[in-house]
């Protein structure tokens, strides 16, 4: 069907770190937070423990950019939008500039 399609389409987008065109929310799914993605592995040890003695678990993705390798540092994933929120905004707390994606 073609919302399978569409569905695997964004997934695939948000996977490569692209934006999806579609800016409305979904009414029900999952969604997680990005804390950012980091080149330097000092950088990425160093947000996870941040992140983690808030009491947060966090989990990371490699991806290759244009500019090189990355590596995200995510929490989630979240069955609705008020969850992520919460979450986000608890990391916004520690200096840092979480994005919510809806996968």
């Amino acid at each position: 069907p073609a919302s399978k399609t569409a569905d695997a389409t964004k997934a695939q987008a948000l996977l490569e770190g692209k934006a999806s065109a579609d800016k409305t929310p979904p009414a029900e799914g999952r969604f997680i937070v990005q804390v950012g993605a980091f080149a330097e592995p000092e950088k990425v040890r160093e947000v996870r423990l941040r992140v983690e003695r808030s009491g947060l678990k966090t989990y990371t993705q490699l991806v290759e950019t244009k500019d090189g390798g990355r590596t995200r540092v995510r929490i989630g994933p979240f069955a609705d939008r008020e969850q992520a929120q919460k979450v986000a905004e608890k990391i916004r707390k520690l200096d840092l500039s979480p994005v919510i994606l809806a996968l």
